[in-house]
């Protein structure tokens, strides 16, 4: 079809593309367009499509938005960058530009948003663009791409839940994470003795962790800004002399060993001279580095991932890592690619500043397939920073530093709008820093934070902590016993988790539907679910309400209509049709969180301290979750019926919507159990039987595996 002038006059084309069942491309092209960037000529450099907003319709998605939820009534610009050290509330420059981020920056921007309609869309492009929905006028919508084309791929479900499958089957989905992913990660630095003593010091107080983190394997000193990482990227053997053993040390232990790496070349690190000497680096008009100043405010460059040359030179220093046995690192950064360098391809760098995180993950994917491929062992690497292309390369995603601190935007509240917005657009396997990173424009990390964000964190798909950039400051888990002993209980409930958080990462792998979910995606007529910034569903039984307040020691939770049980055991709480909430109480060292009425949750025994799968060990105490095979233990709640299947097939049906009271009877293939402290077990697959009114089916597992379940519930 043609696009015309209100005069008549001819402006460009436009063509619609059926890509396949509820999937549809509509493209919009002027006559002669030009890109995003104006120096280079051409015809129109931007393209404006508007469209009508129902009356209520929400609008969910645009990637790692940490503010909203909902953005209905917003108009957000699409461009990655850095978030900002605090972050102003409006969309405008903040107060100390560019140093500050605004309520819409963001290093993972998507331009894709969910409507409660029940469809996806996705602009297609690489340039920056503007989503203002229902903002500009409140019946109508408009995206406006930086460039002369415009290409909109719509996904109808018609439910949300099939909109999502239909858009990340577009996308490309990301592979299944190794377990570890999925058990608690914590951090330590300050050289190999101190690695390894956490790492003893962990086992030794019970913390079922299964991997460390060691961010200054490259180097690092104390500074007037706290704690910075050397910019080299090659290890330092001045601080980890025997990084060889401290690997195999770590292994023996059960843990896995992660470092660090970030896209800069800073003038004058040990790879500086290789990068200028190959022309490896970005590049001027007159065929210099491009050089600007870095996070650090250093001079530096990037590598031209566009040349051959130089992404197979960066995938060669980081094998080196791995080499020396690493077993993953965080991949940090990637948002500065400059709009106006010289590129080898001779691509625009304005269309190319979205995609430079997307060759950065491709770079990782290939490098740690390729290490799979030679040695077998498993890795990861994590990421803040994506656009369009990152869904289906990214192991884990990560929210990002913010502030130590409970603010807004950029402080722990903002962790969830995060997670929720980059599950909707294809980041399923998402986590964050317990408790925070920055502090230079706040205090360091309290004792309270410490604890909120620390339960928060294991309601999580991934669970990690984070000394945070004032690392001698910062309350950490070993300040003192009691947070000691709150790390142990809620990193245990974590790693408990797995197998139902690995069931549900599984899903992500096949449909798309993320692990942390707006309650929308569950309860779809249910208007809260559509807006509600702090509470999500990890799944679809544990709707998780963190305490986000500072001081705060109760707080008001929404729920749908339904009988909802809390998640280590108790009363009841009834909802009455349309919904409602309900106050409850929450000392510091509490997480609020809920089950539906019916549910079973499926965890693994208490003795399992690690998800370590690939390495030996013979260390006493050392349990993994290949040693307990398929025993389980099982979380059940009555006055409804539910089903799980595990990743490997396991698999568990409950039925239980006559039961009401407390439990007197449970029965195997009709053999009386005998009840113990509100628990049963048993050995094998078969039919439990309680109260004569309720059952539950095991099936799948082997004739000698140990099943412990638990009742969790108050009549």
């Amino acid at each position: 079809f043609e696009l015309r002038g209100g005069g008549g006059q001819l402006l460009g084309q436009g063509a619609v593309e059926e890509l396949g069942q509820g999937e549809l491309a509509i493209t919009f092209e002027a006559e002669d367009p030009g890109s995003g960037n104006s120096a280079g000529g051409g015809g129109p450099n931007r393209m404006s499509v508007a469209f009508g907003c129902a009356p209520g319709e929400h609008f969910l998605g645009l990637g790692g938005q940490s503010f909203d939820v909902d953005h209905r009534g917003h108009t957000v610009p699409i461009w990655v960058q850095e978030d900002g050290i605090s972050k102003d509330d409006t969309g405008g420059d903040p107060p100390i530009w560019p140093l500050m981020g605004n309520r819409y920056t963001t290093h993972s921007p998507m331009p894709i948003f969910l409507s409660s309609r029940g469809y996806a869309l996705m602009l297609d492009t690489s340039y920056r663009s503007i989503f203002a929905l229902c903002s500009e006028a409140e019946e109508v919508g408009r995206v406006e791409a930086w460039e002369g084309r415009a290409r909109f791929l719509f996904f109808y479900g018609p439910s949300p839940r099939e909109a999502i499958g239909r858009l990340t089957g577009h996308l490309g989905r990301p592979e299944l994470p190794p377990a570890f992913a999925f058990a608690p990660w914590l951090d330590a630095i300050f050289g190999e003795d101190n690695v390894r003593r956490v790492a003893e010091r962990l086992r030794a107080e019970g913390v079922p962790v299964s991997a460390i983190w060691s961010e200054d394997w490259r180097g690092g000193e104390d500074d007037g800004t706290g704690y910075t990482l050397d910019e080299d990227w090659r290890l330092d053997r001045a601080v980890y002399p025997n990084f060889e053993l401290l690997v195999e040390d770590l292994h023996s232990l059960g843990i896995k060993l992660l470092t660090y790496n970030n896209t800069f070349l800073e003038v004058g690190v040990d790879v500086w001279a290789e990068a200028e000497a190959g022309g490896y680096t970005i590049k001027r008009a007159n065929g210099d580095p491009y050089l600007f100043t870095s996070a650090k405010f250093r001079d530096s460059s990037l590598a031209d991932l566009t040349n051959p040359a130089a992404y197979e030179w960066v995938k060669d220093v980081y094998r080196e890592g791995l080499e020396q046995g690493s077993d993953g690192w965080m991949a940090d950064f990637a948002e500065w690619m400059p709009h106006d360098a010289l590129l080898h391809s001779g691509v625009d760098a304005e269309g190319y500043h979205n995609l430079y995180p997307v060759d950065f993950q491709r770079l990782h994917r290939e490098l740690f397939d390729e290490q799979l491929a030679e040695d077998g062992l498993e890795r990861l690497y994590f990421v803040r920073s994506a656009y369009l292309g990152s869904q289906p390369l990214v192991s884990v995603f990560w929210a990002g530093d913010q502030q130590t601190d409970f603010s807004l935007g950029d402080g722990l509240p903002s962790v969830i709008p995060m997670g929720l917005g980059l599950g909707i657009t294809g980041f399923p396997y998402f986590g964050h820093d317990i408790a925070g990173y920055m502090s230079q424009m706040t205090r360091p990390t309290t004792k309270e934070l410490w604890f909120r964000w620390a339960s928060f964190g294991a309601l999580s798909p991934v669970m990690r902590t984070h000394h945070g950039k004032s690392a001698r400051e910062n309350w950490s888990w070993e300040s003192d016993a009691e947070t000691i002993a709150h790390l142990r209980r809620w990193a245990s409930l974590h790693l408990r988790l797995f197998p139902y958080l690995y069931a549900l990462a599984k899903e992500a792998s096949e449909t798309g539907m993320p692990m942390m979910r707006t309650l929308a995606l569950q309860y779809p007529d249910w208007e809260p679910g559509w807006t509600l910034t702090d509470q999500y569903l990890l799944g679809d039984r544990i709707l998780v309400a963190p305490v986000v307040a500072e001081g705060a020691t109760s707080r008001v939770v929404e729920l749908p209509e339904g009988v909802f049980f809390p998640l280590e055991g108790g009363a009841a709480v009834e909802i009455p049709a349309g919904g409602g909430s309900v106050t409850v109480q929450a000392p510091v060292t509490e997480c609020p969180a809920f089950v539906p009425q019916g549910a079973v949750l499926v965890l693994l025994p208490e003795e399992v301290n690690t998800l370590v799968a690939d390495t030996t060990n013979d260390s006493t105490g050392i349990v993994s979750h290949l040693d307990v095979g398929d025993d389980r233990e099982l979380w059940l709640f009555p006055r409804g019926s539910s089903a799980w299947v595990e990743a490997d097939g396991l698999s568990y049906d409950w039925q239980a919507d006559e039961l009401l009271g407390p439990v007197t009877s449970v029965t195997l293939d009709g053999s009386a159990l005998e009840l113990v402290g509100g628990a049963v077990t048993f050995l094998g697959n078969g039919t439990l039987t309680v109260n004569g009114e309720a059952t539950l089916e095991v099936s799948g597992g082997s004739p000698d595996r140990r099943i412990l379940v638990r009742f969790l519930w108050s009549p």
